[in-house]
């Protein structure tokens, strides 16, 4: 028969096998009196009088579990003063998965290895339950058995390290892993894997044959051969690991990916719907916690890892043309708002476009721009100073929409305030990155060319902020193509931003959006660099304007809709046409 010591470990019986190095006897087991009362909540003959009875033997057990069932996580419409009428109100079920989990917590307070962070070991086993338990009300299933499945999910995982305490300094490796990642390094280094170790675990804890065949599979769920229902709560299951790994994978920017892709696949969950499950972990998990009686740090939100996210990108040495498309491709979907809002967006339009530049005579700038929605991401500008000297841009927001748009006029805004004080680009954007950074919200960013012209010297000085390359077509023939040397505005909070400076000498300098590069012709394909700077050479006897007016043209009249926003700059001095 199966025997629990004292300190809470299993003995072992008769016919049980070694897994992995890893034998019954080993593992942490429950105390008595809570196993007697996991047996007796999942007896088929379900008796609440017996059940009441054995919480009430046990003064502590029963204290806790009247704690926790008048907590406000658990929701019950009024207030539960006796251990008789918590049974009543939990039910079987429900009362099993509580009691399991308070003595999971109560058992795995002893013996774990001062290596391995319980505070953190929690954090992460509440994100499973908590993401669990949304997807389970989203799909209508379990929550109380969800939620229970979560917090346990890596239950074996930490039985394997009361085992291998010598090996526990490894814990804070495996749990900067990602779930895929993290379960090839278990069967490396102990040759087991902690959902193998469910079963093992089983019998002394009581856990039923349904929860044992999720947590015994939602790693391989497609390969598992399980019924509709286990099945279902397995797939649950492996993405809230991915929910919970968002949150503590070092590399959090491809857990980002890889969660929404799974939720989109399991569950038919948009980008816009995942980041706000995603975004409603934190809160949840510091309530369950205090429910529990889980101690757990204070929970950054989910701006936090975005942020971070962002961050390792630049870290990770990607060009910064890459950085951008990565971050615009995580937030493709974002701006769904500008749907909800059509009624004003024609107002907001024609605020907008009041926000570009009237033309000024003798201005050697020209511009245009041609929004693929209503508001437009791109923008550009161009101002004199008082001694003369002439600012001009042109930039990208990620995404679309009326996000986007105020993220727009705000940049804007800021370009040309601060630019009346600070008189060199690459300190002006320095100051306006630091702004950004403090106040922008959402993970967005803008990708920039800035550049100040002083007309006395022919001089251009130039910063390009993660925003494609500035072309320099010079009248004999050659090109120069300038590109970024700093990661997007609103990213990195110290971010410094190089200028580079050359005298125009009778060259023309274009500064465009990559929906230029990226618009569709008409036969079907992309114009690119290469293409833009063929047609601009033939281009080179037509007025300035004509001659953006004509590129962008060829774009908007190729397709019945832009894909893109097309916005184009050009700084070049009169050539006796304009």
């Amino acid at each position: 028969m199966d025997t629990t010591e004292p300190g809470g470990r299993h003995t072992g019986g008769a016919g049980e096998t070694p897994i992995g190095g890893v034998s019954p006897a080993q593992l942490p087991a429950p105390p008595e009196a809570a196993a007697q009362l996991m047996r007796a909540c999942a007896s088929e003959h379900f008796d609440a009088g017996r059940v009441a009875s054995l919480v009430a033997s046990d003064p502590g057990l029963g204290a806790e579990l009247l704690r926790v069932v008048n907590s406000p996580f658990l929701g019950l419409s009024r207030e539960v003063a006796s251990v008789n009428r918590a049974v009543i109100e939990l039910g079987q079920r429900a009362l099993h998965n509580l009691v399991l989990c308070i003595s999971v917590r109560e058992a795995l307070s002893r013996g774990t290895p001062a290596e391995l962070d319980a505070t953190l070991y929690w954090e992460d086993g509440l994100r499973r339950a908590v993401g669990a338990r949304i997807l389970a009300e989203h799909t209508g299933s379990d929550t109380g058995s969800a939620f229970a499945a979560g917090l346990l999910a890596d239950f074996g995982l930490l039985a394997i390290f009361h085992v291998h305490t010598d090996k526990a300094p490894l814990w804070r490796r495996l749990r900067g892993l990602d779930p895929e990642r993290r379960y090839k390094a278990e069967r490396r280094h102990f040759g087991v894997t902690h959902d193998r170790i469910i079963a093992m675990l089983a019998p002394t804890w009581v856990l039923p044959d349904e929860l044992v065949q999720v947590l015994g599979n939602h790693h391989h769920c497609e390969n598992s051969g399980l019924a509709d229902g286990p099945r279902g709560m397995c797939v649950l299951l492996g993405a809230a690991d991915w929910i919970a790994a968002v949150y503590s994978a070092e590399d959090k920017g491809a857990a980002l990916e890889q969660c929404r892709r799974r939720l989109e696949a399991a569950f038919g969950l948009g980008t816009e719907q995942a980041d706000a499950l995603l975004a409603a972990v934190p809160e949840q998990v510091q309530e369950a916690a205090a429910a529990l009686g889980l101690r757990v740090q204070e929970q950054g939100d989910f701006d936090q890892v975005l942020r971070q996210a962002n961050v390792r990108l630049v870290e990770e040495n990607l060009s910064y043309q890459e950085l951008t498309w990565r971050l615009g491709k995580a937030l493709r979907e974002r701006d769904r708002l500008a749907a909800e809002l059509d009624r004003e967006l024609e107002l907001a339009r024609e605020v907008q476009e009041s926000l570009l530049p009237s033309r000024h005579a003798g201005a050697p700038v020209f511009g245009v721009n041609v929004s693929a929605r209503e508001l437009s991401g791109d923008f550009y500008d161009y101002f004199r100073l008082p001694d003369g000297r002439i600012y001009f841009n042109l930039a990208d927001v990620s995404g679309k929409g009326i996000t986007a748009a105020l993220l727009m006029a705000k940049t804007s805004s800021l370009f040309r305030c601060l630019g009346k004080e600070v008189r060199e680009p690459g300190p002006l954007l320095t100051r306006i990155n630091a702004e950004l950074c403090e106040t922008s919200r959402h993970g967005m960013f803008v990708t920039l060319v800035a550049g100040l012209y002083e007309p006395a010297s022919d001089t251009v000085h130039l910063v390009n902020a993660g925003h494609p390359p500035a072309l320099l077509l010079r009248p004999d023939g050659t090109a120069q193509r300038i590109g970024a040397h700093a990661p997007p505005l609103g990213v990195m909070p110290e971010a410094r931003f190089p200028q580079v400076s050359f005298v125009l000498d009778g060259a023309s300098l274009y500064l465009f959006s990559d929906g230029v590069t990226e618009g569709v012709l008409g036969d079907g394909k992309m114009l690119g660099i290469d293409g833009l700077e063929r047609a601009l050479r033939r281009l080179a006897a037509q007025p300035p304007r004509k001659r953006l007016e004509t590129v962008v043209g060829r774009i908007v009249d190729a397709r019945d809709k832009l894909r893109d926003d097309v916005t184009m700059l050009l700084l070049e001095k009169e050539r006796g046409h304009g």
